[in-house]
């Protein structure tokens, strides 16, 4: 049985998330090479859709990955926390 000791700062101030090494190891890998261009949505084998909403969902991953390619490209603005805000992002 595998045991894990969380530290008491962690637990009273902080949250923690536990995910496989090789998960790790992907996430330093795409933080260490900087812009992500070849950032590509498709959904998982498991994840199991009727044959007619194939294309529904075939449409959904495309726009999925053009508009994480846009915020990873600083195209998009926002989130904004009121209209004021907004308008003073636009006026600029």
């Amino acid at each position: 049985m595998n045991v894990v000791l969380i530290p008491q700062k962690i637990k009273k101030n902080e949250e923690l998330v536990l995910i496989p090494r090789k998960d790790y190891e992907a996430l330093l890998r795409t933080k260490k090479s900087g812009s992500n261009t070849d950032i590509v949505v498709k959904r998982s084998k498991s994840f199991k859709v009727p044959r007619r909403h194939e294309k529904f969902y075939d449409e959904l991953d495309k726009e999925l990955t053009s508009i994480l390619r846009e915020v990873e490209q600083r195209k998009v603005i926002g989130p904004f926390s009121s209209v004021s805000d907004l308008k003073k992002s636009l006026k600029k």
